[in-house]
């Protein structure tokens, strides 16, 4: 192959990572088309558009891998644990209570996965990380233009203090989770940059100012919390006599903020305009553990429960007061409900070893660039407190915890060294770099 069609191909191959982060955040495509905050309407069916768009970057990536495939083989085996989970999402059309739409579910769910474990095999972490900056940044930039230029777009329709919704369909909520990423992201870009780190700090500063424009306050505190989190990772790689104090410190200082803050609920949660129910979340929350305590095992199907008045949720629905949630509020409930306690213990496992191979990461590794995987586990087992993402087909989280798992299972030194070489190398590194992954 000659080197401009090799050129040619590794750009092919970043716009295309670029183009499904970019998607996957949900930006622009389903508000231009429900432009009114309508969408959760078509949810429950499936939105055609959406789901033809989705099908072709699957068949896309599945061409892909053909071209590769021991490499993409090799970085798919690396988590057996992960493999078990998508196993068990699977096989739930069998137990499903809506068997027809786990079955249209299990397919998205397992092509986002594909995608993840693919971009992980073609492109390095730090690669990867530059790519999701683009993106993010893409949709900051958007996200600007619309709120100034196009409000009855740029705004979200169902909150009347105006807060802004980007070009995200999901309203303020999915702004704030896109900008607390991008914020992450550009962060810790412009920490380690050597080379346009103006255009970092600027990317953060967009980030940061689109973050607070959504009033989306589970996005601004988990994106808090990580920063903490963070200090910890970087005391990681202190020497023991200095760490062991400063974590000892951190201890204490989380321990006096949790008891000032459960002294002191009322008044925090009234600076931000809310109440102490989280918005009415902990007045749903008991209703959808009775209904997790009736199918505990396996659950109800992937995708099975949230199906309005026509699905298991309806009596949620009817204990609620006709709220009418498409969703728990919370991603660990919602994964119960999904896939049962069989599939959270899977998923606890999967996570708890991804979260050591990042913490491992971040004490090997002395770029700023080598904490995001632990910054990005953190934020994502934060965030899914008061907001559901866990296990969520053709979604940024996913996508980015299938990439972030599999990718630490490579050491940071060869991970460094593939960056370095051809693309064609990196399957040996994930061959050689490491077991099971668990």
């Amino acid at each position: 192959m000659s080197i401009r069609a090799s050129k040619l191909l590794d750009w092919s191959a970043k716009i295309f990572a670029v183009v499904v982060f970019f998607l996957a955040t949900n930006g622009l495509v389903r508000l231009l088309q429900y432009p009114s905050g309508t969408v959760e309407a078509v949810d429950h069916a499936g939105d055609p558009v959406t789901q033809v768009m989705w099908l072709g970057f699957y068949g896309a990536t599945f061409l892909l891998i053909l071209v590769h495939w021991d490499r993409f083989v090799n970085v798919a085996l690396s988590d057996p644990l992960l493999l078990l989970l998508v196993g068990i999402v699977v096989a739930s059309v069998l137990w499903s209570a809506a068997p027809t739409v786990t079955l249209r579910e299990d397919v998205a769910f397992v092509g986002t996965t594909m995608i993840g474990a693919y971009l992980a095999a073609r492109h390095g972490p730090g690669e990867l990380l530059r790519l999701l900056a683009w993106a993010l940044g893409i949709g900051a930039l958007l996200s600007l233009v619309f709120g100034l230029a196009l409000p009855s777009y740029g705004l979200d329709p169902a909150d009347l203090d105006g807060a802004w919704q980007g070009i995200y369909s999901g309203g303020k909520n999915e702004l704030g989770r896109n900008m607390a990423l991008s914020s992450m992201v550009f962060l810790l870009l412009a920490l380690g940059a050597r080379r346009y780190r103006w255009v970092a700090w600027l990317g953060f500063g967009l980030s940061v100012g689109l973050l607070l424009l959504s009033d989306s306050v589970t996005s601004l505190v988990t994106f808090l919390i990580v920063l903490v989190l963070l200090t910890a990772g970087m005391a990681l790689r202190w020497p023991y006599t200095l760490a062991v104090p400063g974590f000892v410190l951190l201890l204490a200082g989380s321990t006096l903020a949790t008891m000032w803050f459960a002294g002191n609920m009322e008044s925090v949660f009234g600076a931000f305009g809310r109440d102490s129910t989280l918005t009415g979340r902990t007045l749903l929350w008991p209703a959808i553990v009775e209904m997790i305590w009736q199918r505990p095992w396996l659950g109800y199907g992937y995708g099975a429960f949230w199906l309005g008045w026509e699905g298991e949720s309806s009596q949620v629905w009817h204990w609620t007061f006709g709220i009418e949630p498409v969703h728990a509020h919370n991603g660990f409930l919602d994964l119960c409900l999904h896939v049962g306690l069989l599939g959270v213990s899977i998923f606890a496992l999967g996570f708890l070893a991804g979260f050591r191979r990042a913490v491992s990461w971040a004490r090997a590794t002395t770029t700023w660039e080598g904490l995001w995987p632990l910054a990005f586990l953190s934020f994502i087992l934060v965030y899914n407190v008061a907001e559901s993402s866990l296990l969520a087909n053709n979604s940024i989280l996913w996508l980015l915890y299938v990439v972030t798992v599999v990718s630490t299972v490579v050491r940071p030194s060869e991970a460094a060294m593939a960056e370095r070489t051809a693309p064609k190398d990196r399957s040996l590194m994930v061959s050689q770099g490491g077991g099971s992954g668990s």
